[in-house]
């Protein structure tokens, strides 16, 4: 029994330990305890947890084995608030109050019994989500505070926490909307430099949500160069929408947006390419130049191919005074097109050059500018700056290289200069000297080959000594008017008298001029025995010769029997058949002459023709009247030149002779 009162003194201590529990942590459910008899007699307690970390710390107070009796086991939590937790036993935290309107620009927030201490103030756009955040310092004496600088009509979200180590809890978010932005809150900045128009306002105008860190917004607008002389409006995106009007005056030039174009072309002229483009009237660009020299010159006084540095000035065209002090500088340097159009006239050893000098953009060049020209030449082929043949610069247009060798080609310039420098580019002119005097010839070898023959040679000039186009020697000597050509210096003199002196002249002769004469005295020998031997020989020869062809020319002519007979026949006038065929008996002549009466108007149609045994024998016809008139065959026959009348008829004009030779065997 006395275990069992012990037992039981420990159920109560234990139930009393639970209500304390219960009563300490309001917020905690208590656990459900349920408990099993096993088959030993044991109990087994299953714990459903419903602490808020789901944890259950079971503690065994007590056991007892053999018996009947459950084990109890008993469940806490474990969290923020525990038996030992004493934040849990104190009253609840305080509550931050606060409200906010639009004012400024931006909101102001009013707090009531604030805790002191940091505070953050977080503003979410509404329209786009985006949220920025701010810091601030709020205490018993300050109870408010001002944030500004935000976007004029926006609706923003505001929540507003205290910081970590603060026991306060604030309330619900605020949706607040700023105010508007007025005409009167957009101030213009003054400018000294004309390049921007700038306005400044405390109402954030760019993009972000809001910036502590900048007090006021600032933004520029740079007018164009279409912008001057015209009111200039700018809109901002904002509400209400605000325009801003402003007149842009000169003093908003940037002088970079001039353009200016110098043409080349004298007088010399600057041009303002984009003046039309600017709305300001009666504008204009006074220009004045500075040369080499520090000089001061107006437009129309510049040189050609020299630099210059104008600076211009804009004024009013109808008063003529300055508009603004602003300058544009161009630099300026004309150059001008000249061109020449030149002219040779080549002598054996110069050429004279002339030309016209014209350009369309100076058509005043010559005049009164410091303009002079040089001339060189050098021979085809070298180089022209060791090689050069200068003339003296001149002002006039033309000049004379000399110096030159004759028949040469050379590649002549002229150099324009302005002040001594040379300006714009050398014309080119090939020009030719004309042909020169041949080189002397001089003597090499006289040769005597027999006592009246000589041979002569010369030294052959070389192919610049010619200076011309062609190449011969020409040699003539005395007794003889032929003239021998060669082309090389090379003559041979024969058949000469004997004992008899020569000269012979040799000339170069290039095409145009012939060059000095070369004078070589000759002397022929007497003959010796061999050559007057010689000399019988071929005139026996000679003799002999003509002597056997005038034997061979008489026995041709006395060649067979010459003994002619003449014989007349009569035919028929009328008749138009030829005349009639004869055979000659044995002992006739060779040579036997017919007369043949005919009519003068029908002539004989062909030669009579006798014939004798095995032998034939032609004749030819001819007319009594004319000679000329011959009839003749295809046979071989001797025209007579003279042919006689036929005796018995020679009163008959129509009487006509024909006489037969014999052809020989």
């Amino acid at each position: 029994m006395a275990g069992l009162d012990g037992l039981r003194v420990l159920l109560l201590l234990a139930g009393l330990v639970a209500m304390a529990n219960f009563q300490a942590n309001p917020a905690v459910e208590p656990k459900t305890l349920t408990s099993q008899v096993n088959p030993t007699g044991q109990v087994n307690p299953t714990v459903k947890p419903t602490t808020p970390t789901g944890q259950v710390n079971p503690t065994v107070l007590a056991t007892a084995t053999g018996q009947t009796n459950s084990t109890v086991v008993l469940a806490t939590t474990t969290g923020q608030l525990t038996p030992t937790d004493q934040s849990t036993t104190g009253p609840p935290a305080p509550m931050c109050k606060y409200s906010g309107e639009a004012d400024k620009t931006g909101f102001l927030f009013t707090f009531e019994n604030v805790t002191e201490g940091n505070y953050s103030i977080e503003l979410t756009k509404r329209s786009t989500n985006e949220s920025n955040k701010v810091t601030v310092a709020l205490s018993g004496t300050n109870q408010t505070h001002l944030l500004q600088y935000l976007k004029p009509s926006t609706d923003y979200t505001v929540h507003i926490s205290p910081s970590k180590h603060l026991t306060v809890t604030c309330g619900r978010n605020l949706e607040l909307k700023t105010n508007g932005i007025n005409q009167d809150e957009i101030v213009e900045l003054p400018t000294d430099s004309y390049q921007d128009i700038c306005y400044e306002t405390e109402w954030n105008i760019w993009n972000t949500v809001f910036n502590v860190s900048s007090k006021k917004y600032k933004f520029c607008i740079k007018p164009k160069y279409t912008d001057l002389c015209t009111n200039l409006t700018t809109s901002l995106n904002s509400y209400p929408p605000l325009n801003f009007t402003k007149w842009i005056s000169l003093e908003y030039l940037n002088p970079d947006n001039i353009k200016l174009e110098v043409p080349n072309k004298l007088p010399a002229e600057i041009n303002w390419k984009n003046q039309k483009d600017l709305k300001c009237e009666g504008l204009g660009i006074n220009f004045t130049c500075e040369g080499p020299d520090k000089k001061k010159y107006k437009l129309d006084k510049l040189e050609p191919y020299t630099k210059y540095t104008c600076t211009g000035v804009l004024y009013n065209l109808h008063n003529k005074t300055i508009a603004i002090e602003k300058r544009v500088t161009k630099e300026v340097n004309i150059t001008c097109d000249l061109e020449l159009k030149v002219r040779d006239t080549p002598s054996k050893e110069s050429v004279k050059f002339k030309w016209n000098a014209s350009s369309k953009h100076c058509p005043n060049l010559s005049q009164p500018y410091d303009l002079s020209y040089s001339c060189n030449c050098v021979r085809k082929g070298q180089a022209r700056n060791s090689k050069a043949i200068d003339a003296r610069p001149s002002k006039a247009r033309s000049c004379e290289v000399t110096g030159l060798l004759p028949f040469t080609e050379y590649n002549c310039e002229i150099q324009p200069n302005f002040n001594g420098t040379p300006i714009g580019t050398a014309t080119n002119k090939q020009s030719k000297t004309s042909a020169g005097v041949p080189q002397d010839v001089t003597i090499k070898l006289t040769t005597q080959v027999e006592n009246n023959a000589f041979k002569v040679e010369c030294t052959d000039l070389k192919k610049e000594d010619w200076k011309g186009p062609k190449i011969f020697y020409h040699a003539t000597i005395t007794g003889s008017e032929e003239k021998k050509t060669n082309e090389k210096c090379f003559f041979q003199f024969g058949d000469l008298s004997y004992s008899t002196g020569y000269t012979v002249s040799i000339v170069a002769f290039n095409g145009v001029n012939s060059g000095k004469a070369l004078i070589v005295q000759l002397q022929t020998s007497y003959p010796t025995a061999g050559v007057l031997l010689r000399v019988l020989v071929l005139l026996g020869f000679s003799v002999l010769t003509l002597v056997v062809v005038l034997h061979l020319i008489d026995w041709w002519r006395t060649r067979g029997n010459k003994t002619a007979t003449e014989e007349c026949i009569g035919l028929n006038s009328a008749s138009d058949a030829p005349p009639a065929r004869e055979h000659l008996g044995p002992g006739a002549s060779d040579e036997q002459l017919h007369t043949v009466d005919i009519d003068m108007d029908q002539p004989p149609r062909g030669p009579t023709v006798v014939q004798r045994g095995a032998q034939r024998a032609v004749g030819s016809a001819q007319d009594q009247a004319d000679p000329g008139e011959i009839s003749d065959d295809e046979a071989t026959y001797e025209n007579l030149e003279d042919p006689p009348r036929c005796v018995e008829d020679t009163a008959d004009a129509g009487v006509h002779c024909v006489t037969v030779h014999q052809l020989s065997k």
